[in-house]
């Protein structure tokens, strides 16, 4: 008994849609034949090639798409909204990048490399010998020591400006015009001062150059000198060697009054001022200096220059420890 029930209403709900459909069709019928008759209508009004209004078919056709619109919008779904991912204001500051903004630098963009200062001073540091030629744009500047290397060959690539003679000492050096080239004479710093391109100055003077003077003399005119020199060149990379010892019993026999104490002494101040401006030194003692801290006797004939074979091993170290 309630199946038949529950068939009877099934039945009647399904003629109450019929009917709804059927008044649907004739609604949509009837629209159409009316906006059809009103079109032709309407036509008939305007001249030819003037613009129609059909603005009463639009409506009846309007009518009837609401009426479909109404009838099947229970079978459509209605549309979701999705909600958009809200940004944090944090973030959107810093999505800005300005242009030309030294503040915005990308993370992964390498931080700026500074180059180090270059070093200037000290002890020469040990070097591979690469022969005279790189000792082109070098000037060797001093007494008797430098001429005698020069003589010998030495540095044959380098240039030079020196003194020597009777009554040539530190104080001649500075004041005497004992250089003569192109028909002007010429100091020893003065003459090196019309040297150009010069990388690099090495200062050399031997006991001869203290001579008669006394430690603060010497200093002094010693000072002097190296100023002017440096003045001439102030790019350039400056070597100073210490004066070398000499072999006091092999000196006295000539008469020679200077002593290691006063050369000791004078040292100290020479790398004192090398330290002071930044002057590279020449640890050249090392190679000529008995346990007793002087001039060894196989070294020197008259207890103060060099034999010419140990001139060999003094180009060796200069060869051999080149900082510039």
């Amino acid at each position: 008994m309630a199946r038949k029930k529950l068939s009877v209403v099934r039945t009647k709900k399904y003629k109450k849609l019929v009917r709804l459909l059927a008044v649907f069709a004739v609604i949509v019928l009837v629209a159409g034949l009316i906006a059809y008759g009103w079109q032709k209508h309407e036509e008939e009004k305007y001249p030819e090639g003037t613009e129609k209004d059909y603005s009463l078919p639009n409506a009846f056709i309007d009518f009837a798409r609401l009426i479909n619109d109404f009838m099947t919008q229970s079978d459509e779904e209605e549309p979701v909204e999705v909600d958009e991912p809200q940004k944090d204001e944090e973030d959107e500051e810093d999505n800005i990048i300005i242009v030309g903004s030294s503040e915005n630098t990308s993370k992964d963009e390498s931080p700026e490399v500074t180059e180090e200062p270059e070093i200037r001073g000290g002890i020469a540091p040990k070097s591979e010998n690469n022969g005279y030629y790189p000792f082109r744009n070098t000037l060797f500047v001093g007494d008797y020591f430098v001429v005698q290397a020069e003589n010998l060959g030495y540095f044959e690539y380098s240039k030079f400006s020196h003194a020597s003679g009777t009554g040539i000492d530190m104080n001649t050096i500075i004041t005497k015009k004992t250089i003569k080239a192109d028909g002007e004479s010429y100091t020893v710093a003065q003459y090196a001062a019309t040297m150009e391109n010069i990388e690099a100055v090495y200062i050399i003077f031997s006991a001869e150059s203290i001579s008669w003077m006394d430690c603060p003399t010497f200093v002094k005119k010693y000072t002097a000198f190296v100023e002017e020199v440096v003045a001439a060149h102030p790019e350039a990379h400056i070597y100073v060697q210490p004066i070398i010892p000499i072999n006091e019993e092999k000196s006295s026999k000539r008469g020679y009054t200077v002593t290691n104490e006063k050369i000791n002494e004078i040292n100290e101040y020479i790398l004192a001022l090398a330290e002071e401006k930044s002057f590279w030194v020449l640890e050249i003692d090392d190679i000529f200096i008995t346990e007793n801290g002087e001039l060894s006797s196989e070294s020197t004939t008259n207890g103060i220059r060099l034999e010419k074979e140990v001139y060999e091993v003094w180009a060796d170290y200069i060869l051999t420890h080149k900082a510039h």
